[in-house]
């Protein structure tokens, strides 16, 4: 329709209109007015206009500040490559983060709060899942229930290569000695928390010598128990006596009664002590 009006005005300036084609042009000029008259911006249309201005700036914002500084490492660091905590909104790059908890759990650290120097918040297992690898997750969690665990009921396999926690819930009365392990299966006493004594009651065992309580030791003094066996007074080797006379001539060179364990004398012919 303005294409039409206008194309009849530049006519009407190089040569004569006809009345029909200058009344047309009327109508058309009249209607395209009242058009104009009648267009109208909703308010809709203007909140919109609004907020996509707003959302264009708040993105100029977010683009300037796209960059954020580690409170570990106080690097500037890349939004994407940011964490904020979930309780206290403080931010962490994830390399800091990662390395952060793993050094605590390698610690036997289970209780972790925000490393700002102004910040006590807690950082929960559960929020840095998948952050972090699996076993350190997982290591963290048994800490975590290990620490609701009265310190008098906790001790550990007594085997060096196994050391798990376990838990003593008998009652006071009740004395346990004899148990194994639940994760490498090996018997100890739970009593005297060593690796099992056969052949010895926990007072005997407890009277021996540090150096005469490995396994090889303790079967050596099963043995010289069943067997009678006597230890040379000088050099505390033990001497078994399968025949002859009670006169005993260690190797040590030392001469000693088989019988009583005294020093070699004519008089130990009769002796009767042992």
């Amino acid at each position: 329709m303005e294409d039409k009006l206008l194309k009849l005005l530049f006519q009407s300036e190089e040569a004569e209109v006809s009345d029909a084609d200058y009344a047309e042009a009327l109508q058309l000029q009249e209607a395209l007015e009242d058009s104009l008259a009648n267009l109208q911006i909703s308010p809709l249309g203007a909140a919109q206009f609004y907020n996509n201005e707003k959302s264009f700036g708040a993105s100029k914002e977010i683009g300037e500040s796209s960059r954020l500084y580690c409170d570990i490492c106080m690097e500037e660091k890349k939004r994407y490559d940011m964490i904020k905590l979930e309780s206290c909104s403080h931010s962490l790059c994830s390399d800091c983060l990662s390395r952060l908890i793993q050094a605590k759990i390698e610690g036997n650290i289970h209780f972790i709060t925000c490393p700002n120097i102004n910040c006590n918040d807690i950082i929960e297992p559960d929020f840095v899942k998948g952050m972090i690898p699996e076993n350190v997750v997982a290591r963290w969690e048994e800490l975590r229930s290990e620490a609701t665990i009265l310190d008098s009921q906790k001790f550990y396999c007594p085997y060096k290569n196994c050391s798990a926690m376990l838990v003593n819930d008998a009652e006071e009365e009740i004395v346990i000695r004899e148990s194994e392990c639940p994760v490498c299966r090996r018997l100890f006493c739970a009593k005297c928390r060593v690796p099992w004594h056969p052949g010895f009651e926990c007072e005997e065992f407890q009277k021996l010598k540090v150096d005469e309580k490995g396994n090889d030791d303790l079967t050596v003094h099963v043995l010289a128990q069943k067997n009678k066996w006597t230890k040379c007074p000088n050099c505390k080797f033990l001497v078994d006596k399968n025949e002859g006379c009670i006169h005993m001539t260690c190797r040590c060179g030392f001469e000693f009664c088989y019988i009583c364990g005294l020093n070699w004398s004519e008089g130990h012919w009769s002796c009767q002590t042992k």
